[in-house]
């Protein structure tokens, strides 16, 4: 069996703005219990693929958090591994702290490991997928890089800013614009690839030749235009939640509470893991009411609750009224607050004021640990 490196690429992820001021998008919390994170660490567990690499551009600390040990996405803990892997040397210079420079700096996995294949997957591309069918294609057809793509056509308002790719044959043609929303049907990359070990190592090595300030995505977009090196190109035809902005994170945390668009996202034999905490069970008080909403372990309800998302140890006293909501981790609500169309962050409390109110366009975020 090809022994495969799988890296969770942490580099180079759209910014949503106060949700990742402290922390990798990665790491955000997401339907109430997972990171971004996992829907990538657990394709790579759930295809048998044991030696994972998650590439960190900063704010390891969150990172760390998440995964703590590691283990529920490694399936033989006894030759497997899930590292994180942070390029201290080039924290002050942003602009040169690359998933490619990363991975210069802790070269020795390479050696260690002698994988087969390299697969280098991002976390704001959620899905289910299976890489043993990447790896398959990719093997047949002799590549040395392959890129997994979706097609859309709804590319006039989704997946804008992302690589647009004309494709022919299995090859990718050309990778020379962006996303800007002119045509609704277009090929996006997940920005998803598999390289040989000899491509792997050829494409790190010609990025010194081409700029020090490109990364993974950027020198395969270079490979092509330039005929440099044939890009191979796999279709995936499921369902992918791209989270790309906050809006995307706001929009698709609400459309993920219909229970059909979540059996697209969650497979029936394709778990999704996350790390587990010893919470108990939610807890509801006597007047508490709850409909289409998740709530996750540690809440405590007392009020009512509506299409919305309610992360662990969230507080909702008596007579607040939350609807269309997203509240993170130990989030506090005092009594009688109606809250409408409002993010809070992790730690919040909202003690004084007793109406916050957003709209379905303009979501209003209240940032980790304020008082309000």
């Amino acid at each position: 069996m090809n022994k495969v490196l799988g890296i969770c690429n942490l580099h180079d992820t759209p910014s949503l703005g106060l949700l990742t001021q402290n922390r990798p998008l990665g790491a955000l919390s997401f339907l109430s219990r997972y990171g971004l994170m996992d829907f990538t660490l657990s394709n790579y567990s759930n295809s048998e693929i044991d030696q994972i690499l998650i590439l960190t551009e900063k704010n390891a600390t969150a990172v760390l958090s998440h995964t703590q040990q590691g283990n529920v996405w490694i399936n033989n803990t006894k030759v497997g591994f899930l590292r994180i892997a942070v390029n201290e040397k080039m924290l002050e210079a942003p602009k040169f702290n690359t998933d490619i420079a990363n991975m210069e700096a802790h070269r020795s996995i390479l050696e260690e490991t002698k994988p087969d294949y390299i697969i280098v997957a991002p976390t704001f591309f959620l899905m289910s997928f299976d890489f043993r069918k990447l790896i398959e294609f990719h093997e047949e057809q002799g590549a040395q890089i392959t890129c997994l793509y979706t097609t859309t056509t709804r590319g006039k308002k989704e997946y804008l800013n992302c690589d647009s790719l004309e494709i022919a044959n299995n090859h990718v043609i050309t990778n020379s614009k962006a996303n800007t929303g002119e045509t609704n049907k277009q090929n996006i990359s997940l920005e998803t690839f598999i390289f040989t070990r000899q491509a792997f190592e050829e494409v790190m090595a010609m990025s010194h030749q081409v700029s020090s300030m490109y990364g993974f995505r950027k020198m395969i977009s270079f490979c092509i235009n330039h005929r440099r090196m044939p890009v191979h190109a796999y279709k995936f035809e499921g369902y992918v939640v791209p989270i790309l902005s906050g809006e995307d994170y706001v929009n698709r945390s609400f459309d993920l509470l219909s229970y059909e668009n979540r059996q697209k996202l969650f497979l029936e034999d394709w778990p999704i893991y996350t790390t587990t905490h010893n919470t108990p069970p939610a807890l509801y008080g006597k007047n508490a009411k709850v409909s289409n909403s998740f709530v996750a372990n540690g809440a405590i309800i007392k009020g009512s609750v509506e299409n919305s998302i309610i992360s662990r140890d969230v507080v909702i006293e008596d007579g607040a009224e939350i609807k269309n909501c997203i509240l993170l981790s130990r989030t506090f609500i005092s009594k009688d607050t109606k809250m409408e169309y409002v993010l809070c962050d992790k730690d919040v409390k909202v003690m004084e004021t007793k109406s916050l109110k957003g709209t379905k366009n303009k979501v209003l975020i209240i940032k980790q640990g304020d008082l309000v």
